[in-house]
């Protein structure tokens, strides 16, 4: 059935674990960590480590030594190199059908790029600077900011959420840090009634509250080494994040989150993305755009602090680089996002890539709503953020193109 598969599709995307570590979204994962260097990888078996042991593994991606990055440079990067990341989206809408239109930008500590090819969903030119909604890597800000929590002692990552917040998917007293790392055994709210009843309305505002209304399925037993990528834990995360503060979620991540990352990032529906903006491609979805929030109020909204946020590429790969770079937390609670505990997972961080026997590599999130797909990458050791944003379904392509760019600045050819 059309609902089903598009209830399938976007867990799939907004979960986007599948491209991480070859499982699918709402899998478990059990085991035991390799200490290999390959934690991410589809065969590899995983459990956490304890943060002073995980610290030492081979194959960490980050270290406190390493923090924080140099100042990011918003120079332009030389025309040659401009040259070469412009032809890798060139490449891409010309090679791939399932590109019609892709931007995406690099930020370093010698200077920044950003470009933009093809056309959005609504065949209209691609620029740089258009805002698409960016998906699960909402996660990253509202990771940051329960972590930003915590530094202040508001919140014991530790000690169950139902300390903080009465829900009835906390019964079995999952910890902040499990909802943080999708251990909590907390069932997906994105059902085939849940898409029905989304798709029956575009334009209505949904709450939390209510999305997670069809979390309808029995919580299992919290802890790794069980791990299951769950939106729910990230609206519950929302919701703890409004009752510590004492304002809504969007305020909270605007006030502690978005100063310096300029006036391209909107937290849908609290704000209305702001022109230039990407139509959603929705071709072979049920969806329909409503020409106000991205790719309607209805997916925005109800996607919250899992999957609301819209910016455009260059903001995103600022917000990356400052992240990872130590700029936003401190170092030693910036390394806990990117310390593995499950399934290649940190606290709102998927390890994308390590390097065999060696420190280093990538981390960041893939998202997307439907009609949208993204992907931020920062590579530390360069270091280097990456951000590409694709209007559709480009599959494998997207990691293909992020892979590329950096490559680029990697090699320098």
């Amino acid at each position: 059935m059309i609902k089903k598969n598009a209830a399938a599709r976007w867990t799939a995307i907004l979960a986007s674990s599948v491209l991480l570590c070859g499982c699918t979204a709402g899998s478990t994962q059990t085991g035991t960590e390799q200490q290999s260097g390959v934690v991410g990888a589809a065969s590899a078996e995983l459990t956490p480590a304890p943060p002073s042991v995980a610290r030492t593994v081979i194959g960490q991606v980050l270290t406190v030594e390493a923090l924080p990055f140099p100042e990011p440079s918003e120079a332009a990067l030389p025309a040659s190199r401009q040259q070469e990341l412009q032809q890798v989206l060139d490449a891409a809408v010309r090679d791939s059908s399932r590109v019609p239109g892709v931007s995406a930008a690099v930020l370093t500590a010698d200077g920044a790029w950003a470009g933009a090819a093809g056309v959005d969903g609504a065949g209209a030119a691609l620029v740089p600077d258009a805002m698409t909604d960016i998906g699960s890597v909402t996660k990253t800000f509202t990771a940051a900011e329960v972590v930003n929590l915590a530094r202040q002692g508001r919140i014991d990552l530790d000690a169950p959420v139902s300390d903080y917040l009465d829900h009835p998917l906390l019964a079995r007293e999952p910890s902040v840090r499990q909802l943080l790392s999708h251990t909590s055994g907390i069932p997906d709210f994105v059902t085939t009634d849940f898409v029905d009843a989304l798709d029956a309305d575009p334009t209505r505002s949904w709450t939390a509250a209510q999305a997670l209304e069809f979390a309808t399925d029995p919580p299992s037993q919290p802890g790794p080494p069980t791990w299951s990528y769950s939106n729910s834990n990230y609206l519950l995360l929302g919701l703890l994040i409004e009752k510590v503060t004492g304002v809504p979620y969007a305020a909270a991540v605007r006030r502690d989150l978005l100063p310096g990352l300029g006036e391209r990032i909107v937290v849908q529906d609290d704000e209305s993305p702001i022109a230039p903006v990407a139509a959603p491609n929705l071709t072979g979805t049920p969806v329909v755009a409503d020409g106000m929030f991205l790719p309607n109020r209805a997916w925005s909204s109800a996607a919250g602090a899992a999957g609301g946020i819209a910016a455009d590429a260059a903001t995103l790969a600022r917000w990356g680089y400052r992240l990872y770079g130590g700029r936003i937390l401190d170092a030693a609670s910036t390394v806990d996002l990117t310390i593995p505990v499950a399934g290649g997972y940190g606290l709102g961080t998927e390890i994308q890539e390590y390097r065999w026997n060696e420190t280093g590599g990538a981390v960041g999130h893939h998202g997307g709503l439907p009609g949208y797909a993204t992907v931020l990458r920062v590579d530390p050791e360069l270091p280097v953020a990456v951000a590409v944003l694709v209007p559709g379904d480009p599959g494998p392509d997207l990691d293909k193109m992020a892979k590329d760019l950096l490559a680029k600045i990697r090699t320098g050819s």
